[in-house]
């Protein structure tokens, strides 16, 4: 039992130090104005919520969503399809198959990133053949990086859900006469509902926050909120805005995950 109480003590002081403390500084520094990181001169203030109605947050903010929702919404087009077959495909070893598309999540985020970037700029080699392909620095960049990134977090739970879809489920609505749409339809689909949610806030969420994949492929030309947060820790050091919107964007992300979790409990609502 002491072992239990020490390794729960631990627990609690580890997840303390890395998420209690930090959580606490930035809400300390999103209702106040500092010296940079400085507590020495603080002074509690509202004044930073005001600035959140200027242009420059709004259109960052619109940015966020639509890339998110257009990625989320390809990766679903294509990752749904790619599970399907994967989870009916007759090769014994599926989860090799499984375990190379999940591969390149593994390496380098900033690696990925750069490669799709040096790809980009290598169209000025057709450029040279009179064929125009100007892709760095356009939304398609964008769009196709991340949807490269996040695809294999949109397979995986949705191929999880198909691989729990009983045999005899389907045995059961061939026998009753259900053609495959029919059954795809009925069956299939909403038992996978699960998988379908978790994949798209395992791509949602990543997707609105990321500010690497813009900032190398947009070239620099469209702003994202995590490319504001950024900006707001290393270089315009304006800690108090960079720990408030990072605040908002939290209590965004844990609302949003509530409210899926809360009509998602193991299919029970859905």
């Amino acid at each position: 039992m002491n072992k239990f109480k020490k390794i729960n003590i631990f627990a609690l002081g580890w997840n303390g130090l890395f998420i209690i403390v930090p959580l606490v500084l930035m809400t300390i520094l999103s209702f106040s104005t500092t010296r940079g990181f400085s507590l020495q001169e603080i002074e509690f203030s509202l004044s930073n919520f005001s600035k959140l109605t200027e242009s420059f947050y709004f259109i960052a903010f619109k940015n966020s969503l639509k890339y998110s929702f257009i990625t989320t919404f390809i990766c679903l087009l294509i990752g749904y399809p790619t599970a399907f077959i994967l989870s009916k495909s007759p090769i014994k070893n599926k989860n090799l198959l499984l375990i190379l598309i999940i591969l390149p999540s593994v390496s380098n985020l900033l690696l990925r990133v750069l490669a799709w970037e040096k790809s980009f700029a290598a169209n000025s080699i057709l450029n040279y053949l009179g064929i125009s392909l100007n892709l760095l620095g356009t939304d398609l960049a964008i769009i196709i990086g991340m949807v490269s990134i996040y695809l294999p977090f949109m397979i995986l739970p949705i191929y999880s859900s198909l691989e729990k879809v009983e045999n005899s489920v389907l045995d059961a609505a061939k026998d009753l006469g259900a053609t495959k749409l029919f059954t795809f339809k009925k069956v299939i689909l909403p038992l996978t509902v699960p998988g379908i949610i978790s994949g798209i806030v395992l791509t949602l969420l990543p997707s609105a926050t990321t500010f690497v994949i813009p900032l190398r492929l947009g070239n620099g030309k469209v702003l994202l909120i995590g490319n504001i947060i950024e900006q707001s820790f290393k270089k315009t050091f304006n800690f108090n805005m960079g720990s408030l919107i990072s605040l908002i964007l939290m209590i965004l992300i844990l609302s949003f995950m509530v409210l899926i979790f809360k009509y998602d409990r193991e299919g029970e609502t859905l």
